[in-house]
């Protein structure tokens, strides 16, 4: 492990325990972290999206991070399927092993990650905001709401239009479409504007990382454990190596496919804990997964950093 990450990884655990600790001071309460978290995505994280993509070049290996990310994903979610059949999981742990397990937190955590890590970088920042919103949020509102839905106590069935609404509703979505026809179109942004936009995207990776710690509750985690810890294993270990395998007949530059990689390595996206309690879809493990998978998940960063691609 390089110096430069060894000082990012210290920075991402200390915010995470720092939240877990003004939370436990009653500094913050759930009702903040209920305003927080919607917040960051909408204001900081969207300005931190439009200005990498502003600077970036819209190239035709940007098609090629979504077309890797979307099958590989795809694939990925497959596999967990078949592991869940052959392991006779029932209905709903199966749903939560395919969402949970596959699914990241590519846009809350991912893409604020990838941008302090590779600072400067715009390309490797498309690269991920390109698999966050092509791949992760468009899988986890269509068919990882299916599936969830699907598996819950009343079995529901849900529409792809409901899905893309929630897609086309978020902010981040149409910062993403902005940044991309601004770089496309070569759109000159005035440099007091995007330093603006630049500077307040640097506070999405601490703000997030003190919301995720403040949001982990330990004793809610439950007597799941062994379900748990194969999902977890799953999604930090079973879906990066797999997207792996993908990458490296994929010909994608090394900065873009690094993005990927670390993207498919992310903890399991928080909406699918929302998901699974609105259907009572194994509501205690997919919850129990999110708090789990973001310790797991930051700490094998350094292998997904350094393996060769």
């Amino acid at each position: 492990m390089n110096g430069a990450l060894a000082q990012y990884l210290t920075m991402f655990f200390a915010l995470l325990g720092l939240g877990a600790v003004i939370r436990r001071v009653g500094w913050i309460a759930d009702a903040h972290i209920h305003w927080l978290v919607p917040w960051i995505v909408r204001v900081p994280l969207s300005a931190l999206v439009f200005s990498a993509l502003a600077k970036s070049s819209v190239s035709p290996s940007l098609l090629g991070v979504w077309g890797v990310g979307l099958v590989s994903t795809l694939g990925a979610l497959g596999l967990a399927w078949l592991l869940g059949h052959l392991l006779r999981l029932r209905p709903s742990t199966r749903a939560i092993l395919m969402v949970g397990g596959t699914l990241g937190n590519t846009g809350f955590l991912g893409t604020p990650l990838i941008a302090a890590l590779y600072e400067g970088d715009p390309q490797r920042i498309a690269s991920a905001v390109t698999f966050d919103m092509g791949v992760t949020a468009l899988l986890v509102h269509t068919l990882g709401l299916s599936l969830l839905a699907a598996a819950g106590a009343k079995g529901e069935r849900t529409s792809l239009t409901e899905g893309l609404k929630r897609v086309a509703s978020m902010p981040v979505f149409w910062a993403t479409l902005l940044g991309y026809l601004t770089a496309l179109l070569s759109i000159p942004i005035p440099q007091p504007v995007l330093f603006t936009l630049e500077t307040l995207g640097q506070i999405t990776v601490p703000l997030a990382l003190i919301a995720i710690g403040a949001m982990i509750r330990w004793r809610a985690l439950g007597n799941r454990w062994r379900a748990l810890l194969l999902i977890v294993a799953y999604k930090c270990v079973a879906a990066p190596l797999f997207t792996l395998g993908w990458l490296l007949l994929s010909g994608l530059p090394e900065g873009l496919a690094r993005s990927v990689l670390l993207q498919s390595a992310m903890p399991t996206v928080m909406v699918s804990a929302v998901y699974a309690a609105y259907y009572q879809t194994d509501a205690e493990l997919a919850a129990s997964l999110v708090v789990v998978s973001v310790p797991v998940a930051l700490a094998l960063l350094p292998l997904w950093t350094s393996v060769p691609l």
